[in-house]
This record gives C-alpha cells, structure tokens and sequence, in this order.
C-alpha cells in the first residue's frame, strides 16, 4: 500500500511504500531530498514541517528526538526528521531544496 506526501513549496507529490521513510522515498522516485549523511537520522538537514496530516505520521523514536532538539525545535510531531518519518496515510510537508535528480 502507498501513501500521498506532498511536499511544499516544489508541489512534488510522493507514493511512499508502507514501512518506508520520507527520504528513502523520494529517492527511490528520483528525487534529490537535502542530506548530508545520506539517511542516516545525524545530521538533521533532512527536516520537514507537517504542515497538514500529522496523525499519520509514525511516532517520534529516541535518535529523532535528539536530532529535532539538537535543532532547538519543539518535539511536538511537526518538526520531523525525512529519514525517520513513516506515514500511514496523506500528509503535507514543508521542506525547501526538494527537486528531480538531473539524469546523466
């Protein structure tokens, strides 16, 4: 089964699979999502703001919470880490930078 994420200001609308992450997602679609570690949940450039949807977000787990602090963001289900966020039905994000890989 998939879920609709769509992601503001770029309009991309993304199909995750259940037990996929944001980030993996957008990857496997041929998108460039704003990383540093590559997914790994340390690095935190990933972010996005849950705009609309937050109650199909998956639960904030211990090395994402420690990331949003570290961003000195409330842990309040709105600031989410890409590389940590499950969802289990439509939601809308905010993250700046997220456009189609140039194919070579």
């Amino acid at each position: 089964m998939t879920h609709r994420v769509a992601v503001r200001p770029s309009g991309v609308e993304l199909e995750v699979l259940d037990d996929e992450d944001l980030f993996t997602a957008a990857q496997r679609l041929g998108y460039r999502w704003p990383t540093v570690c590559g997914g790994k949940g340390t690095c935190r450039t990933c972010f996005v703001q849950v705009e609309e949807g937050a109650e199909n977000c998956s639960p904030v787990g211990p090395l994402e919470r420690e990331g949003i602090e570290a961003l000195r963001r409330p842990v309040d289900g709105l600031t989410r880490l890409a590389c940590r966020l499950r969802v289990e039905g439509p939601v809308t994000v905010t993250k700046r930078g997220v456009r189609r890989r140039v194919q070579e």
